[in-house]
């Protein structure tokens, strides 16, 4: 009977570390996108990792209440808007103008992007990084 109760247990215990393994790893997996394979599509399902775009000059708009932002990005053609829905301190670098690659999810219905995360880069520290050849390079490596 002991081992019977022992089996049974160990397979509870294994059945629930491969959730918490597959779960982890669903959540944390993200499409790369630019602005304009996301804009182009019908329908983006899933996380998404979106990037090449910049802050639109005016667009930020604080809640202080909350500490979270609502803020437009383009990609110099098309523009985005986006809410940030994340829990942590936008950085320092997040400002008008700057490179921002954004994760979440891209609500179509109101043709809007729900940032979890957002990364800014210093333009300056950047220039001359030609952005469509890392896509492809990405697109290469998969």
């Amino acid at each position: 009977m002991k081992q019977y109760r022992f089996a049974v247990g160990s397979a509870v215990i294994v059945a629930g570390l491969a959730f918490l393994v597959v779960s982890s790893v669903s959540q944390s997996a993200a499409r790369h996108m630019t602005l304009p394979m996301l804009l182009e599509q019908d329908e983006a399902d899933g996380r998404v990792q979106l990037g090449g775009c910049k802050v639109v000059e005016g667009s930020i708009q604080w809640d202080t209440y909350r500490h979270r932002s609502d803020f437009e990005v383009t990609d110099g053609e098309r523009t985005l808007s986006v809410r940030y829905i994340g829990n942590a301190i936008l950085p320092d670098t997040f400002q008008d103008k700057a490179v921002v690659v954004l994760e979440g999810e891209f609500i179509a219905e109101k043709n809007r992007f729900d940032a979890e995360v957002v990364f800014a880069k210093c333009p300056s520290k950047y220039e001359g990084q030609n952005y469509e050849d890392h896509v492809k390079a990405m697109g290469n490596n998969s």
